[in-house]
């Protein structure tokens, strides 16, 4: 395809717009009304080049052309405001293209990448758009299967959002054939429910609600729920590790997002979301309400426009759909009360009061309540838990009960980061724990091992290296005081 080419008698070619894994995409002009329009033309070279026989090249173009005539056919099924219509489908020679309603905007991971920290409503505006996009794709029986922000569009002057990129979309009806033998598994890396990241083949919509959350999640706090580390990639992590609370980046972020969000990002299908309506019920709750001011700094182009003047005469205004419910800032998806980080945080500071002053008492004992509650709704990974179980340990250990402070100190040193200096106070806590039950080498070994991480990491806490002070007495009360000498002489002097 040229520029200057005239598909059908109709619809001139202009330039390349954008060249993706499957297609490239041209902007024309329909010369029967002059409107600018978008083709996607399948791109053959995308999976036949390389090392293949003649056989295989033709497999895989015959599949090729299979994708993309599906990709046309669920075009026509969809018909909604956020989705852009399919206006023609023709071949030019041998290739096939698909004459599309051309959307005149900018990509939601160009404006995400210029706009840290997204304006709130904004990040409501676009969800509860692509969010009614999506649930009209799953009424059909469609499955986006690769929700990103580089697929979701917001249009210029309407504010207006489209969903965009079918070409690897999943039909629910069985009796659909499957195309799913090329290349790697579909969808992007970042943005793939653990299912589909693991290649399973029955998907469902609940695929596109992980997808959902991750965007979310993003326009929310300006961050990705899991980035690539020297020691474990991000992919790993959305497969098996808990994503971090929205309330734990932005503590002023509604807790109704932060439970919705969370409830996206479970690793299981079944523990997501029955539906995109159920998601709808609490995002709906938080949108503008017209009248309501323009973001400040302003916004180009604004995604609020069709919430806050719903009768503006713009193109792409209709998608906002009669029959919403009048918005309110409560939320319809209210399952009982989440724990606060600050209640938790404020709970674990008199705990630490309390064991100074006079030892375990009540707060320490509404601190063990408290952890329960944080433990089911945070995962048992998140750092503030790690502190919550290390002050109900020492209370366990001052109160008498070493086998209970024992069993919270591992599970401290167990899930933590070894340079953390809670993990350290753990792994002291148990060396400490070993003494009352006449376990004094495997004291001693455990609390040399501690006092040699915290060389190595050089923590400058004067409590960690106060306890292990306190530690060494003991020690050398039973034996082992020429042993801790020569360590106590390399910690700093409190």
């Amino acid at each position: 395809m040229e520029a200057g080419e005239v598909l059908d008698d109709r619809y001139q070619i202009e330039e390349a717009l954008d060249q993706g894994g499957m297609g490239s995409i041209w902007t024309a002009t329909d010369l029967s009304t002059g409107d600018r329009v978008a083709v996607k033309v399948l791109r053959f070279d995308a999976y036949t080049q390389g090392r293949f026989s003649p056989a295989e090249r033709a497999r895989r173009r015959a599949e090729l052309l299979k994708r993309f005539e599906r990709e046309g056919a669920i075009l026509e099924e969809l018909n909604h405001p956020g989705v852009p219509r399919l206006l023609h489908r023709g071949y030019l020679s041998e290739e096939p293209y698909l004459v599309m309603e051309y959307v005149d905007g900018v990509s939601l991971r160009e404006f995400l990448d210029l706009r840290r920290p997204f304006p709130f409503d904004a990040a409501i505006s676009i969800a509860v758009q692509v969010a009614e996009a999506l649930g009209h794709a799953h009424t059909c029986g469609v499955v986006h299967r690769d929700l990103k922000p580089g697929n979701i569009v917001v249009g210029f002057g309407s504010g207006a959002v489209k969903l965009l990129d079918f070409g690897i979309a999943y039909l629910t009806d069985p009796d659909a054939t499957r195309y799913t033998a090329l290349g790697d598994t579909p969808g992007t890396v970042g943005y793939m429910a653990p299912e589909q990241r693991r290649g399973q083949q029955d998907i469902s919509a609940a695929v596109d609600l992980y997808a959902f959350g991750c965007v979310l999640f993003e326009l929310l706090t300006g961050e990705r729920p899991f980035e690539d580390k020297p020691d474990r990639n991000k992919d790993i992590q959305h497969l098996e590790d808990l994503p971090p609370r929205l309330r734990s980046i932005n503590l002023g972020i509604p807790e109704e997002l932060d439970e919705l969000v969370w409830d996206l990002l479970a690793k299981a299908p079944a523990d997501r979301p029955d539906s995109i309506d159920e998601v709808l019920d609490v995002l709906r709750g938080f949108l503008p309400r017209p009248g309501d001011p323009a973001p400040d700094p302003q916004l180009d182009p604004d995604p609020t426009a069709p919430y806050r003047m719903p009768n503006k005469e713009a193109a792409g205004v209709g998608a906002v759909p009669s029959n919403r419910p009048a918005a309110s800032r409560r939320s319809a998806r209210r399952r009982g009360d989440w724990l606060g980080r600050n209640q938790f945080a404020g709970g674990i500071a008199l705990a630490r009061a309390e064991l100074l002053a006079r030892g375990p008492g009540d707060r320490c004992t509404e601190l063990v309540g408290l952890l329960s509650r944080a433990e089911s709704d945070w995962g048992d990974r998140d750092p503030m838990i790690l502190e919550g179980r290390l002050v109900c340990a020492d209370a366990d250990r001052l109160d008498g009960r070493t086998a209970d402070a024992k069993r919270r100190y591992e599970q401290v040193a167990d899930r933590g980061d070894p340079s953390d200096p809670l993990v350290m106070e753990a792994e002291l806590g148990i060396a400490e724990c070993r003494m009352p039950q006449g376990d004094f080498v495997g004291a001693f070994h455990g609390w040399r091992a501690a006092v040699e991480r915290i060389l190595t990491y050089a923590p400058t806490s004067e409590g960690l290296t106060n306890r292990c002070r306190e530690i060494a007495l003991e020690l050398g009360e039973s034996g082992y005081q020429a042993e801790v000498a020569e360590l106590l002489s390399q910690l700093p002097e409190s």
